[in-house]
């Protein structure tokens, strides 16, 4: 039997479900919340564990140092362990970027009982065991540890802790926009790496710079290179010919020079530290990478393997003397 209602039931029945729909979210709706809330609550109270690891030592430079606050911060979060850095670090890095790391993950003292701390020292080795290791035993970590794994998988959260100041995007973008202001070119930062590594490491060949170089122009035509180094008066005599280079002024602080080189369309990198974290902040994340390989055969890079130390995004051409 088919029951049919009139306009008046019609209007009754309406009235029902707006009755029912206004009781569910005034007492239904705040019950569910509450709820959840209070999950989420007790989740973020166990998330972390009774585990620091602890960073202390400031070695090396600005690329090293990089390496070593974002493997602290990655195994931190990989290991759902307290975070201890040296607050001189903190200070340090923070002139330059814009640090915001959460109360809830820093830790403001650590333990020095060796029953439950695990000192590693390490330079460019993966070292799976950290990530599986007794969670509750804290790691003090020593050496450059540069090695990607233990942070890509938090390759936002690091890339967020790692925005330049604003005062350097400032000065960074105001030489970018007179560089490219008549030419609209795409620009390409060029890391040139001497310094100390002309007596101590090797350097990149200017064979490898030339290639890469050329690579970019065929693939894209018209082209602007920015050059970033730390030897800019050797840089102004070998690129002079070239009227599609600009070098960084003189004036420029590391982390200047750092910031220019991310802000570039692509990147080509020497050997060194420094310019994998330009490429690595690149802003424009879909840009391409050219890099030189790293070994050099000094005690130091021994035992540095190529996928450990190289993202899988940065690309190579074909070996250059």
């Amino acid at each position: 039997m088919t029951t049919v209602f009139s306009g008046e039931g019609i209007k009754i029945v309406s009235a029902i479900v707006l009755i029912a729909v206004y009781f569910s979210v005034i007492y239904v709706k705040p019950t569910v919340l509450h709820a959840l809330q209070s999950w989420k609550n007790t989740t973020r109270s166990i998330t972390l564990r009774q585990c620091t690891i602890i960073l202390r030592k400031q070695d090396g430079r600005l690329g090293n140092r990089l390496f070593m606050f974002a493997s602290a911060y990655g195994l931190s979060l990989n290991r759902s362990c307290h975070l201890y850095i040296n607050p001189a670090i903190i200070t340090e890095l923070g002139q330059s970027f814009e640090i915001n790391l959460p109360h809830s993950l820093l830790s403001k003292s650590y333990s020095n009982d060796s029953k439950f701390v695990e000192k590693i020292d390490n330079h460019c080795s993966f070292l799976p065991h950290v990530f599986y290791s007794n969670y509750t035993c804290s790691l003090e970590l020593s050496g450059y540890w540069q090695v990607y794994k233990y942070f890509v998988d938090y390759k936002q959260q690091l890339r967020r802790q790692l925005r330049f100041k604003q005062s350097i995007l400032d000065r960074v973008n105001d030489f970018l926009s007179k560089t490219n202001n008549r030419s609209n070119s795409t620009l390409v930062g060029l890391h040139i790496r001497r310094g100390d590594f002309l007596s101590i490491r090797r350097v990149s060949s200017l064979k490898y710079i030339f290639q890469a170089m050329s690579y970019f122009q065929m693939k894209y035509g018209l082209v602007t290179f920015v050059i970033v180094s730390d030897d800019k008066v050797y840089c102004q005599k070998t690129f002079a010919h070239r009227n599609n280079v600009v070098i960084t002024p003189s004036s420029f602080s590391a982390a200047e020079d750092l910031a220019t080189l991310a802000m570039c369309d692509h990147a080509i990198i020497t050997v060194g530290t420094f310019g994998w974290w330009g490429a690595f902040l690149l802003h424009n994340e879909s840009g391409e990478v050219i890099s030189d390989s790293k070994p050099d055969h000094s005690p130091l890079d021994v035992k540095c393997r190529h996928e450990d130390y190289f993202p899988y995004w940065f690309s190579f051409l074909n070996k250059t003397d």
